[in-house]
């Protein structure tokens, strides 16, 4: 084996990290001073604006617009931009250049700035609902986004909103931070900031530097405002390239299990560089040459820092622009040995993909039709339906434009409903959704589903009446439970053509799997507990039949417990209810007893007991025994069984009911928890999970099981450790369901 066979063995994440760690490791006094010499050169092409504004005729002007274009490049690029993610912060002589200290002479709140920046758009790259940078919440610029109304004038208004720019640019980074808390646009609260950063820097450079240039006030007015909105274009144009229009993709949310690979290869998918122009470098640079000084001038592509390399930039965003320059070979050839894209495009071919997209996709087209629009007229009802839900601003829950498939928070359409247990109980049938024709489940595997009640998310988990080879669709059961928040208001809402909205894929890890139908089994169900066990029985009917068609034992009473004359598979059911209208699925069970050969024995009003079990089925502590019911049967017969001789691997079971959490006594520790995104903080002792922390600070976290396993609430830990840590692995995403903190406590909510 070669060493490059070794290399290429290595996983994606490794080779990104270990370059990350070489680079970051050289990142000192060389890399403050290009910083302090990028500031002063910028400082310079700042003051000689202001010169020729104050002196100069038409020519003059014209420059000065060029060096108010360059300065908020550089302003942006090189400077604020890399500064605010902290490229420098870890250097003992930061100084100014500290992101808490640096004084960025830019458009923007910096506080609104990190949230919608480093919090939204660099962890949610291209997830759609999640990155609020990707069209910046007002342009469709990607075929995978939703459709609404004002997209079909967007280019009429993007040309609008031209000459305000300057103005403008404020708001549209408040209105991605408030979408962050799902805070309204039109409110005191959200238009306080952005507002008074346009009022100040609309004074400063349309009053201010215009009145005191006297003589020269219009012509300093009419420099200052083109220059601003120039300036402010060319920010923009170069941002909207990185992530927007051409090859660059659109995910759907890909949950809270995104491994590292995974994330790094969504980062270089969703990210474009941009190669320069070789004349118009040229001829900017010229310019600055003839009209700014400087001595030891730097290299010109500090005017595009972290933007021509903006797929190192996301890998390493905090990296200064030139490390990030010095290892753009290596990131590229490490993507592409991985089979990975890497974005280049022209500047100029930018330009045409952005205009393309700002017409094209101003009509609701989507990603499977975007190459040929015209094939969206042969669907007049989905085009129709499109329009009317884009007019009226609704997303469509089955999301007709992105042709990736979901896997995370996936909206599938109800395809019937049926009534059972006299309406105690609804069947229910999902329609796969888009991209799932391939997805496989076992026997016993369940899917939790999400629902939005009184301003709380739930999730709750139900089992499958069927395994993936059984149905097309996938079939749950909701028994109507007293005080049930959930189950109830399904069996009151769910109708044909309604959505449901599942956290991920069935789940097939459960205690009742069966992968492998066994010699001899015991099956005990109790109440809506048969759920995962008529799948169990449902496959055993199947197999039998697909083995020996046509064949069919000798018919017999379900429940007299006589062998029939033909048995192919030795299999028992015990099922328990309350009273007989509580009884599911009876009639294809007693057909399953009498077709199939499985001994069937119901039960209403009666207990289960020892002397029913061996009187019944007195070899049941030598078969495979699944057991679904209410926590008091389920220990009741395992320890029938364990007193019959039954080993504890042949006992399967499984219930949706959390375990109680081992709460420690309170030590007089206290923790506090942080909110980052709220900005909120708790104090609790070790003994409260992080989700009752959140609850007491007023934030909504997704709930369900509440034992860590269907993973409703998993949030990304920023700093801390919690008792699952205590062994020394510590996790960068929890379930703050079942974790106690063990020391303070950052996490990104």
């Amino acid at each position: 084996m070669t060493a490059i066979d070794v290399v290429r063995q290595r996983a994606l994440s490794e080779e990104i990290q270990d370059l990350y760690a070489r680079t970051k490791a050289k990142v000192g006094e060389e890399d403050l001073a290009h910083i302090r010499a990028v500031s002063a050169y910028s400082k310079a092409i700042d003051a000689r604006r202001r010169e020729l504004l104050r002196s100069g005729g038409p020519k003059a002007v014209s420059r000065a617009v060029v060096l108010e274009m360059l300065y908020r490049l550089l302003q942006f690029s090189e400077l604020g931009h890399n500064i605010i993610h902290g490229s420098y912060d870890h250097l003992p002589n930061a100084g100014e250049f500290h992101s808490d200290r640096y004084d960025w002479d830019f458009n923007v709140d910096i506080a609104e700035w990190k949230v919608m920046h480093h919090e939204g758009h660099h962890p949610n790259t291209n997830i759609l609902g999640r990155d609020h940078d990707l069209g910046y919440s007002v342009v469709r610029a990607q075929a995978g986004q939703d459709w609404f109304g004002h997209h079909a004038l967007q280019l009429l208004l993007v040309g609008g909103a031209t000459p305000f720019f300057t103005q403008v640019a404020p708001f549209v980074v408040s209105n991605a931070a408030r979408q962050m808390t799902n805070s309204p646009f039109f409110s005191v609260d959200t238009l306080r900031v952005p507002a008074k950063v346009a009022y100040r820097d609309t004074v400063r450079r349309l009053i201010t530097e215009p009145r005191a240039a006297g003589s020269r006030f219009l012509p300093t007015l009419l420099g200052n405002h083109v220059g601003g909105v120039v300036g402010y274009l060319a920010v923009l144009f170069l941002v909207i390239i990185e992530h927007h229009a051409g090859d660059v993709e659109v995910f759907p949310e890909p949950g809270p299990d995104e491994t590292r690979d995974q994330y790094y290869t969504r980062q270089i998918r969703a990210t474009r560089n941009f190669l320069r122009n070789d004349k118009l470098d040229s001829m900017l640079q010229r310019i600055l040459e003839e009209e700014v000084p400087f001595e030891n001038r730097p290299d010109f592509r500090i005017f595009y820092g972290g933007l021509d390399t903006h797929v190192e930039h996301h890998l390493f965003p905090d990296l200064p622009p030139n490390r990030q320059r010095e290892i753009a070979p290596q990131v590229k050839d490490i993507a592409l040995r991985h089979g990975l894209p890497y974005h280049e495009t022209p500047i100029g071919d930018t330009a045409a993909l952005l205009v393309q997209a700002l017409t094209g996709l101003s009509v609701p087209v989507g990603e499977r039709e975007n190459s040929s629009p015209l094939r969206l007229l042969k669907q007049p009802l989905s085009l129709a339906r499109r329009v009317v839900a884009g007019a009226k601003y609704r997303m469509l829950p089955d999301g007709p434009y992105l042709a990736k498939p979901r896997w995370y928070n996936v909206p599938t359409r109800v395809v019937a409903t049926q009534e059972l247990a006299d309406g105690r109980a609804r069947l229910v049938r999902l329609e796969r959704p888009h991209g799932w024709d391939d997805v496989r489940w076992d026997a016993g595997a369940f899917i939790s589903v999400r629902v939005e009640h009184r301003g709380e998310s739930l999730v709750r988990q139900y089992s499958l009446v069927n395994d993936s080879d059984g149905s097309d669709t996938m079939d749950i059961c909701i028994k109507r439970v007293d005080g049930g928040r959930v189950s109830n208001l399904l069996n009151d809402t769910l109708n044909s053509g309604a959505y449901v909205t599942l956290v991920g894929a069935p789940a097939s890890t459960g205690g009742l799997i069966m992968t492998e139908i066994p010699a001899k089994s015991l099956f005990v169900a109790g109440g809506v507990g048969i759920t995962p066990i008529i799948s169990q029985l449902r496959r055993i009917a199947r197999e039998r039949n697909a083995s020996e068609p046509g064949a069919e034992p000798a018919e017999r009473p379900s429940d007299t417990g006589a062998e029939p004359a033909e048995r192919p598979s030795d299999a028992v059911l015990l099922y328990f209810n309350r009273d007989k209208q509580s009884t599911l699925f009876e009639r294809e069970i007693r057909e399953l007893g009498r077709k199939v050969g499985i001994r069937v024995h119901l039960f209403t009003g009666e207990l289960a007991s020892a002397t029913l079990i061996e009187q019944l089925v007195p070899d049941a502590h030598e078969r495979e025994t699944f057991v679904c019911a209410p926590s008091g049967l389920v220990d009741a017969v395992r320890g029938y069984l364990t007193d019959m001789g039954q080993p504890a691997p042949l006992f399967h079971t499984e219930s949706f009911t959390p375990p109680e959490l081992v709460r420690p006594v309170d030590d007089g520790r206290r923790y506090t928890v942080t909110f980052r995104r709220s900005d909120r903080k708790v104090e609790i002792d070790g003994a409260t999970t992080l989700l009752e922390a959140a609850t007491r600070a007023g934030i909504s976290v997704p709930t369900g099981c509440r034992r860590g396993l269907c993973r409703a609430c998993v949030t990304p830990k920023l700093s801390g450790t919690t008792q699952n840590e205590d062994s020394g692995t510590e996790v960068q995403r929890i379930t703050v369901c079942d974790s106690l903190a063990c020391s303070d406590i950052d996490l990104d909510l």
